[in-house]
């Protein structure tokens, strides 16, 4: 099998996407739910024991409280899992269905590739004009770089999705003792 050949197979990519999800951006959030987790302790011990909490405390939690949300994005969505409203499903005639979640899919594309790129645009503006935190001057270019990537890798499920899986999970695997 030639190089190009294997460029173009469906699976590999999906492997690749799946290894990234699930392995590199899921053990990244739990590492900085960690540390999230130490800066709250050290802070709330400081304060409580010995009424000096931790400088900056509250700054390191917001940083670090995005990077978590942003980094649970494209697994959320890979999995299918955001807030469904379904105020008008029972209205849709049943032959409408497919043509519904097709819409539905290419809102979702929008609105997620327009926040993607807001989200480059600002994360550049950041970058140059070297943004900081108030406190603690923490430059803040890299979590809004990661926020970007987090919601572009968000928007290339989401094209998948549309384009292979028609509205189901991204990865359709099963694990032992997993029940769907």
């Amino acid at each position: 099998m030639s190089f190009l050949t294997s460029l173009f197979k469906q699976e590999m990519w999906v492997r690749a996407l799946e290894f990234l999800f699930e392995r590199v951006l899921a053990y990244t959030a739990a590492f900085v739910m960690f540390v999230m987790m130490l800066v709250t302790l050290v802070d709330v011990v400081g304060r409580d024991l010995f009424s000096a909490p931790l400088p900056g405390g509250f700054e390191v939690t917001e940083l670090l409280l995005a990077a978590l949300i942003f980094l649970g994005l494209p697994m959320v969505t890979a999995e299918n899992a955001h807030v469904d409203v379904d105020l008008l499903d029972s209205t849709v005639p049943e032959f409408l269905k497919p043509l519904q979640n097709i819409v539905i899919g290419l809102v979702n594309v929008i609105a997620f590739g327009v926040l993607s790129w807001m989200l480059w645009k600002f994360a550049l503006r950041t970058y140059r004009y070297e943004d900081t935190t108030a406190i603690l001057e923490i430059p803040f270019a890299g979590l809004v770089f990661l926020m970007a990537i987090c919601c572009t890798l968000s928007t290339v499920a989401l094209v998948w999705m549309l384009l292979f899986k028609r509205g189901k999970k991204l990865f359709s695997h099963h694990r032992a003792g997993e029940v769907e």
